[in-house]
């Protein structure tokens, strides 16, 4: 009778320490597997920075990396956060590289813009008024109470794994001298939002290019 008795509770104790452990190693494949992917993290309770590692190795004959990124920000308003995107670039082969980006699209609430280079990659003509990458990237940064600006560390990528990092930021302060300005987007953005919830405010999609420098 005793016997049996401790075989009972051992069965039960095998019952009760396998699905722990196997919960155990569940969360540690998914934990390890997560590490390998783009992250994003929340500093504090305020300012989102989004960091994306992008190792270059060029293989030989390959001399062009491009890369192509969509940014997105849910929700904009006066006084908002600074949002900020970056990429880091990494330089692991045997030349230096050269850093560039084109801007293929952007939408500002309501308002879409596609650049001539953008045309080209969906693979159509030019349309009357397409600004080229750099008018859009200055209309972006001078056109709107917010600013939307786009910066390079340094547009060449020295080798011995060096490393150079592509920025885009989102700054709209709240006090900044243009009270009826920033009352009319501030409205805009509401209404956007109120209307099309589950779609962001700014969505910009960009290529980033690196070019081996080969002499």
């Amino acid at each position: 009778m005793k016997s049996n008795m401790e075989e009972q509770e051992k069965k039960k104790k095998r019952t009760l320490v396998g699905p722990s452990k196997l919960i155990f190693l569940i969360l540690l494949v998914v934990s390890n597997t997560f590490a390998w992917f783009i992250y994003a993290t929340k500093i504090d309770s305020n300012v989102s920075v989004h960091v994306r590692a992008w190792n270059v190795v060029f293989e030989a004959g390959d001399n062009l990396v491009t890369d192509m990124i969509n940014v997105t920000v849910d929700s904009i308003y006066p006084g908002m956060d600074d949002y900020e995107y970056e990429i880091k670039a990494y330089n692991r082969s045997d030349v230096s590289a050269s850093l560039s980006y084109e801007i293929l699209s952007a939408r500002i609430l309501n308002q879409e813009y596609i650049t001539t280079v953008g045309r080209a990659a969906l693979g159509q003509l030019p349309v009357e008024g397409d600004l080229t990458s750099a008018q859009l990237e200055a209309k972006l940064a001078n056109d709107y109470p917010f600013s939307i600006g786009i910066d390079i560390s340094d547009d060449v990528i020295a080798l011995g794994d060096r490393e150079e990092t592509f920025t885009l930021s989102v700054i709209w302060p709240y006090e900044n001298n243009h009270d009826d300005v920033d009352t009319l987007w501030g409205i805009n953005a509401y209404q956007f939002k109120e209307s099309n919830p589950l779609d962001p405010s700014i969505t910009l999609r960009i290529k980033i290019i690196i070019t081996q420098n080969i002499d």
